[in-house]
């Protein structure tokens, strides 16, 4: 493989990346979905912290699916608000696993890390622009 064709093809961490960013955002789009019929059928009492939640969910999902936009668009300034998110994931998993839902907590928690992980990748930092200073 030529240098210049390297150069021109992402490379497998940005859409391992990717994948994974795309997955976390369906998995909250989903958990979004059951909230609101969860909202629709619950207490007039409990409803205004319940859309809280949802609209909570509904912004983070549309944060992760941003996140995977702009990875696929060769954006260098959505690394570190993707990264961000990342770690916002970590401290829910967190009290999944100790919370009682450690197989859950674990999934997010690992699928947070391989994001972060495959976004620090020296491959997916040359492809998104930045440069290593000398």
């Amino acid at each position: 493989m030529s240098a210049e064709t390297a150069a021109t093809r992402p490379p497998a961490t940005l859409y391992g990346a990717v994948a994974l960013v795309l997955l976390q955002a369906v998995a909250v789009t989903v958990l979004a979905a059951v909230l609101v019929y969860a909202d629709f059928t619950a207490r007039a009492t409990d409803l205004r912290l319940a859309a809280g939640v949802t609209v909570f969910a509904l912004a983070i999902a549309a944060w992760l699916g941003a996140v995977a936009w702009g990875l696929l668009r060769r954006r260098p300034g959505v690394r570190g608000p993707g990264l961000a998110l990342e770690l916002m994931i970590t401290a829910p998993a967190f009290f999944m696993i100790n919370g009682g839902l450690p197989a859950a907590g674990w999934t997010v928690m690992g699928s947070a890390l391989a994001v972060i992980g495959l976004v620090l990748a020296p491959a997916t930092t040359r492809w998104l622009g930045w440069r290593e200073r000398a």
